[in-house]
C-alpha cells in the first residue's frame, strides 16, 4: 500500500486516512520545500489542495473538493482501503497500534477494563483505543463516505 504525506491544508483528511489504515504523515516542517524533500526521501504521495504545490511534485494528488469526505472518497477511489487495516494506526501520530491486555491500563480506565479484555495502545502518544460506541459511529461514517 502506498504511503502518503498530507499537507497543512488537509489535516482532517489525514486523521481519517490514518483511521482507515493508510500510512499518512502530517508535516512537522514549515515549508513546502521541506515537505517535498520528505516525500522524495520516503517515497510518499503528496496530498494537497494547493494546485501550485501539486504541480511541483509528480507523485501528488490534487484533492478537488474542500470537503474531507469527498477527499477521502477521491483517494479511496485510487487506492481502495483494506478493511483489515482500519483502526490499526494512531490517528494522532500515525504509528501502528499494539494490541494489549486491558489489565495493564491505569486505574482511571477501570470501566474500560471491565468491558474489554484487549485494547489498542499507541506507545508514542501513550493513548488507548477500544471498540466502544464511537467505533461503530466511525465505521458507519466510513461506509457512508465510501458509498456516498
Amino acid at each position: 500500500m502506498p504511503r502518503f504525506m498530507a499537507d497543512h491544508m488537509v489535516g482532517k483528511t489525514c486523521k481519517w486516512m490514518r483511521i482507515m489504515g493508510y500510512d499518512t504523515l502530517y508535516p512537522q516542517c514549515k515549508t513546502d520545500t521541506e515537505i517535498l524533500k520528505r516525500c522524495i526521501e520516503e517515497d510518499r504521495i503528496l496530498l494537497t489542495r494547493d494546485y501550485e504545490f501539486y504541480r511541483r511534485y509528480s507523485k501528488s494528488i490534487f484533492l478537488d473538493s474542500p470537503d474531507f469526505k469527498l477527499q477521502i472518497k477521491q483517494i479511496a477511489g485510487m487506492f481502495p482501503p483494506k478493511r483489515n487495516l482500519f483502526f490499526s494506526r494512531c490517528p494522532m501520530c500515525n504509528s501502528l497500534l499494539e494490541g494489549i491486555n486491558s489489565d495493564v491500563m491505569p486505574p482511571e480506565f477501570s470501566a474500560v477494563k471491565l468491558r474489554f479484555s484487549t485494547v489498542k495502545y499507541c506507545k508514542y502518544c501513550n493513548k488507548y483505543y477500544w471498540n466502544g460506541t464511537h467505533y461503530l459511529k466511525i465505521l458507519l461514517e466510513i461506509d457512508s463516505i465510501l458509498k456516498g
